[in-house]
């Protein structure tokens, strides 16, 4: 595939990917509420589904271009949300025998995101 053209294909899986993530926390919202981030939550769990299925049926078609592979996980899924490939790694590492690197990548993962976030909003005086 053309480098441009593979870079516009993941640029609009991306967009849909958004789109789509936009979509269901707007309606997860609407049907649940607002006292909690179940938008945030159904997304994360359903965009992990998601990756699951498409990253399995890829291993086991065997037939799917390295390209398309990205435009659909890291495009698409990224845009719908970057949860399902730290779930999924997480879960390769554990499914490889590798459970002191899953668990250290779980624990850094949340620590440094929650410390981040703390640390931006600290910057900008948001909190």
């Amino acid at each position: 595939m053309h480098s441009l053209t593979h870079i516009a294909l993941l640029a609009l899986a991306g967009a849909v990917g958004t789109l789509l993530r936009a979509g269901c926390t707007t309606l997860a919202t609407k049907l649940i509420g607002v006292g909690f981030p179940v938008g945030t939550l159904v997304v994360n769990v359903a965009g992990s589904l998601a990756f699951g299925l498409l990253a399995g049926f890829i291993r086991t078609r065997g037939n799917i271009s390295v390209s398309l592979e990205m435009i659909l996980l890291v495009g698409l899924m990224g845009g719908f949300t970057t949860f399902s490939s730290y779930a999924f790694q997480s879960v390769e590492m554990l499914m490889g025998g590798r459970v002191i690197p899953a668990v250290a990548y779980v624990v850094a993962t949340n620590v440094a995101a929650l410390l981040a976030v703390w640390v931006g909003l600290r910057i900008t005086g948001g909190v």
